[in-house]
């Protein structure tokens, strides 16, 4: 008889990726807020590029 270890697999946490420098973080990590616009908006910390820019809700 073999007994089998099942590892529990977690889901993966929801993480932003900079497009242009590759720079990853979790949604809530160090990604900079812009608030010079009524967008939602988030920077990235290393490049400064636009992560999220949508319409608030």
């Amino acid at each position: 008889m073999t007994l089998e270890h099942r590892t529990e697999q977690r889901p993966a946490k929801t993480r932003l990726f900079c497009p242009a420098c590759g720079h990853e973080s979790p949604l809530d990590g160090d990604w900079i807020g812009d608030d010079r616009t009524a967008r939602r908006r988030l920077l990235c910390p290393s490049c400064g590029d636009a992560v999220v820019d949508q319409p608030q809700v």
